[in-house]
């Protein structure tokens, strides 16, 4: 790492945020990995016997990683060069818009 590296406070905090992320998107990774794996190693368990409570832990399971994988996935969409940065958004209306106003909204 060049020494010069902390004299610039703006960089340096850029790269620790960078280094950061990358952190915790592994450690997301791998925990969803393991999660898999369990998931996995549960469903050879219900096939050689049937278990209800086995299969109650393997149905919620399944249902909260699915959710921690949604959760990923919309991080990797929008993990972009500015999508960490806010956004302005203006709505304008339009032509449907000034039409409805003029039929009036019993129209609809």
């Amino acid at each position: 790492m060049n020494p010069e590296f902390w004299n610039d406070s703006k960089n340096s905090k850029l790269v620790l945020q960078k280094i950061k992320n990358l952190k915790n998107k592994k450690d997301t990774y791998g925990k969803i990995e393991k999660e898999l794996i369990n998931l996995e190693e549960m469903n050879e368990l219900l096939l050689l016997e049937d278990d209800d409570a086995l299969s109650n832990d393997l149905l919620n399971s399944s249902k909260k990683i699915d959710k921690e994988i949604e959760k990923l996935e919309l991080a990797t969409l929008l993990s972009g060069k500015y999508d960490s940065n806010n956004a302005i958004i203006t709505l304008h209306p339009g032509a449907r818009r000034n039409r409805i106003s003029r039929l009036g909204w019993n129209a609809l």
